[in-house]
């Protein structure tokens, strides 16, 4: 599908969409030495209607004619004059015969957001465990005792009563080093999981204790 835009109100929605931190500039490349025909928040760059293309649009506009080139580039670094460091993306507007005759641009000085992210990450520790959680913040006490068993049995690629009773002492041994059994119930609730009688889990224990 091809619409036809006016280049004008096009620029005025996308600075309006983008905010005051984005310049929309319009270039008309049959004339490169005054190709700004239309600038939004030309203050972020400087510029004003009059201005000359680019070195990068100079080159784009013939590396993407044809109709096998690139229709637009996002995201790449581009400066001010002044040394500004900015997000630019350019849409390359063609003919039917795949000629680069008008370029569509954002610039965008994300200094601001930079800052903001700055201050967020001053907030927050200087080293932060990669680790897997440690801690899950449950509404009830049988949720923690839940996801204990679930932690430590989710380690075993069986079923927990196929296990052999070397490894059901292993589970056991680190079910009560992570507090299970001060849970009440849960002493039943393991039983029924590795399919062991609770004075069977009692003497597992009572080993894992000596």
């Amino acid at each position: 599908m091809k619409l036809q835009l006016d280049a004008e109100v096009l620029a005025d929605f996308v600075s309006a969409l983008l905010g005051p931190d984005s310049e929309v500039a319009v270039h008309d490349l049959s004339d490169p030495s005054a190709s700004l025909k239309i600038i939004r928040n030309g203050y972020v760059s400087g510029r004003s209607v009059g201005a000359p293309a680019t070195d990068l649009a100079l080159s784009m506009a013939r590396e993407c004619s044809g109709k096998g080139g690139e229709d637009y580039r996002l995201n790449y670094r581009s400066k001010t004059r002044g040394g500004v460091s900015l997000r630019s993306s350019t849409l390359v507007i063609k003919d039917e015969a795949g000629r680069a005759q008008a370029m569509f641009c954002v610039n965008s000085d994300d200094s601001r957001y930079k800052r903001a992210l700055e201050a967020v990450q001053a907030l927050l520790p200087a080293e932060l465990s990669h680790d897997p959680h440690q801690e899950t913040l449950s509404l009830g006490i049988d949720d923690v005792g839940v996801g204990i068993m679930q932690g430590v049995l989710e380690q075993y690629a069986i079923d927990p009563a196929r296990l052999s009773g070397d490894e059901k002492l292993e589970v056991i041994r680190e079910l009560n080093q992570r507090g299970l059994f001060s849970i009440r119930g849960f002493v039943g609730k393991a039983s029924q999981a590795l399919e062991i009688s609770e004075p069977t889990l009692y003497r597992y224990l009572k080993l894992c204790r000596d």
